[in-house]
């Protein structure tokens, strides 16, 4: 065998680098499950790109040394029989137990996202939907994680053939193989922290923002001849500081961390630090590289990649499944079931086939096929899904006994017309809604909006491209645009988070019925707790400042201002209570009134699954919420009284006796925890005119 295969045949069963990917596979699994300590376990993944990087590019230069060119279509075919026949099998998996045990809103989600994992284009399909990896308002889909194999076989498009155009481009280019990988690497990080900085959610599913971590790995393999010759001690001490920046990465890194930006090069330096260091033969016990290389490391890196596979959709779909966060002892076990599956599907699919001598043409067509019956799957329980999803939307019987010895209603179906009395008094659907639901009577038929349309509500009231900053970015300011009529003398300025941007079909049925023209400061993401004081993010505390600064600008006549206080507890609260005043006050001398929007609590449900659940009632989608002495809702109340500003009262038009109910008058209140529906704040829309005009005057 040749100095470059036995090289390559060495550097391809590495045992550390099989206990490398066990303890990549762990950090990950571990962080998913919620285990204290390992909130930052997701930067496994990133230990996974360097390692393949360093293996396949490794494989590929030994194949040139070896032959004088690279075969595409051998590499082509291996990883096809490396990646495919897993991926297909959990795929397929996923979408038979989601047709079965999800209800049909998440079942066609996961359906959907199956198709885009199946074509490797899951990274595209979820930054193009602006999905939030840590995003906790919806459950994740259950094969979110497949993002990282798209982003590799899209690296793996690109790579062996830029390689095997360098490689036969003669001696005089061969040299400087290395210097235009480490370039290319270096333009990839560069472009990585700038696409963090702006949009961190692209920049977490972008091929372009990751390819420089798989190219790390690829500059070592060009240097792995050179890297056996170095000294015992120097292997000891690069091996165990490389495995102390993984670990270290996994402690202080969280969700909150900006990233794949310059945090992720502490678990890619640490990775290519052990990596280094096992290039040559151990001969130490001392030696990072036999740490990683016991048995029970290298059995569990051999099942890595099922059990990364198989791990986030054990957890996602028992917890879509339960409808709630499932408590720590629950995950752990779920863990252990996630290991069990990897442990079969590795002996009975993944390591079998990855053995079979099948020729180019064959092995094509059986990665056709697997594909297409993944695709087959998926399609077959979108199918199903909408068949649920008829069943359930089905129009209500001539008479329907919807919510039966209620009291009567001044209000109509469609809209809240004449304000109560008392305005904190709750409005009388309210008070009939939480009558059923202490009766247990079932969900009303023929909800408004269709509960299939819930988490893609058709928004009436959506501003133009550029209006509202996009919530997964780090954009401090936006257009200042005008909206409801817009030539009128008498403007609104509507400041604040996404709690502002949910009133925006009432505020624009009031600008539109009584002349206003409206001009919408908002910021989804920023709550209040971060707009100033001391939890005030960096990112939050300038928009606060340039929405102020506009406000002084225009001049509006009145300044409405909301944001979360609702969701927290505790001091972030109480700071957000505080933070709402501070910026009403900051803009009072610029307007003629100030205006606070109440801030009513949410559901502790999640809608979509309640309303959706077996046996569903009224009752088990209505939260409550225990009577205190001052909430942070009345602090705004009387803080806003006795500084002069308007304030509107909403805590009667969700909730009677503490109890809030996620339908009222047949319309879904809430689309999610604590956003309500465009379609509950039209029903509102005329109590929310008056209520302004009143506080407005």
């Amino acid at each position: 065998m040749s100095r470059a295969r036995t090289a390559s045949a060495a550097q391809a069963h590495r045992a550390d680098i099989q206990g490398l990917r066990a303890l990549a596979v762990l950090l990950v699994a571990l962080g998913h499950a919620g285990v204290p300590g390992f909130r930052g376990g997701f930067v496994g993944v990133d230990v996974f790109f360097v390692v393949s990087g360093f293996l396949i590019t490794g494989i590929l230069l030994a194949e040139a040394r070896r032959t004088g060119s690279i075969s595409l279509v051998a590499f082509y075919v291996r990883r096809a029989r490396r990646i495919l026949p897993a991926a297909a099998l959990t795929l397929i998996a996923v979408d038979l137990v989601a047709s079965v045990a999800l209800n049909f809103v998440r079942a066609r989600a996961a359906e959907t996202d199956s198709i885009w994992a199946g074509l490797f284009a899951a990274n595209f399909h979820f930054a193009a939907a602006e999905t939030d990896y840590f995003a906790r308002s919806q459950p994740p889909s259950p094969v979110l994680h497949y993002w990282s194999l798209a982003v590799e076989e899209q690296f793996y498009f690109v790579w062996p053939a830029l390689l095997a155009i360098l490689t036969v481009c003669g001696r005089r280019v061969r040299p400087a193989l290395p210097f235009v990988v480490l370039g290319l690497s270096a333009a990839s990080l560069a472009w990585a922290v700038r696409l963090t900085a702006t949009s961190p959610t692209a920049a977490y599913f972008s091929p372009l923002a990751r390819a420089w971590e798989l190219g790390l790995g690829a500059v070592l393999a060009f240097h792995v001849t050179r890297l056996a010759r170095m000294t015992e001690q120097l292997r000891v001490v690069l091996g165990w500081t490389g495995i102390a920046l993984v670990l270290a990465s996994a402690a202080v890194c969280s969700p909150a961390t900006p990233f794949p930006g310059y945090a992720a090069l502490l678990p890619t330096a640490g990775t290519a630090l052990v990596l280094a260091a096992g290039a040559g033969a151990a001969r130490t016990r001392l030696s990072a590289s036999r740490a990683l290389g016991v048995a029970p490391l290298r059995y569990v890196g051999d099942r890595s990649y099922a059990l990364y596979l198989w791990h986030w959709p054990v957890l996602v779909i028992a917890q879509l499944f339960a409808g709630q966060t499932l408590p720590l002892r629950v995950n752990l076990a779920l863990l252990g079931l996630a290991f069990g599956l990897s442990i079969v599907s590795y002996a009975a699919v993944e390591n079998p086939l990855r053995h079979v001598p099948w020729s180019g043409p064959r092995m094509l067509a059986a990665a056709a096929t697997a594909v297409s019956i993944v695709l087959a799957t998926a399609v077959t329980g979108l199918a199903a899904a909408g068949r649920a999803e008829a069943r359930f939307e089905a129009p209500p019987s001539p008479t329907p006994q919807v919510l039966p010895r209620t009291p009567p209603t001044t209000a109509s179906r469609t809209t809240a017309t004449t304000p109560p009395r008392d305005l904190a008094s709750p409005l009388p659907e309210v008070v009939a809604a939480v009558a059923a639901a202490r009766r247990g009577a079932p969900i009303p038929r023929g909800l408004v909006p269709p509960i299939s349309q819930l988490l893609d509500e058709p928004q009436a009231h959506l501003l133009g491209r550029g209006c509202v900053p996009i919530a997964a970015s780090n954009e401090t300011s936006s257009l200042v645009c005008r909206v409801g009529r817009t030539g009128s003398k008498r403007s609104i300025a509507l400041v604040g988070d996404s709690h502002a941007q949910m009133w925006l079909p009432a505020v624009l049925h009031a600008a539109r019925r009584d002349g206003w023209v409206v001009y919408p400061l908002l910021r989804p993401g920023c709550v209040p707790y971060t707009w100033s004081g001391p939890s005030a993010t960096s990112l939050c505390r300038t928009w606060a400042s340039w929405a102020t600064a506009q406000v002084r600008r225009l001049h509006p006549t009145v300044a409405l201002v909301s944001g979360n206080i609702s969701q927290y507890s505790g001091g972030d609260a109480w700071r957000g209570v505080d933070a709402t005043i501070a910026m009403a006050q900051a803009l009072r001398p610029a307007v003629r009134k100030v205006v606070v929007i109440g801030d009513p609590k949410g559901l502790r449900v999640n809608p979509v699954d309640c309303l959706l659940a077996r046996h569903a009632s009224m009752r088990g989608c209505t939260s409550y919420w225990r009577r205190n002495a001052m909430t942070p809702y009345a602090a705004v109340r009387a803080q806003s009284a006795r500084r002069g500003f308007g304030f509107i009262e909403t805590h009667g038009w969700f909730s009677a006796d503490r109890a809030f109910p996620a339908v009222i008058a047949h319309t879904i209140a809430y689309k999610d925890p604590h956003h309500i529906t465009a379609a509950y704040a039209l029903h509102l829309r005329e109590l929310f005119r008056a209520a302004f005009r009143s506080a407005a005057r």
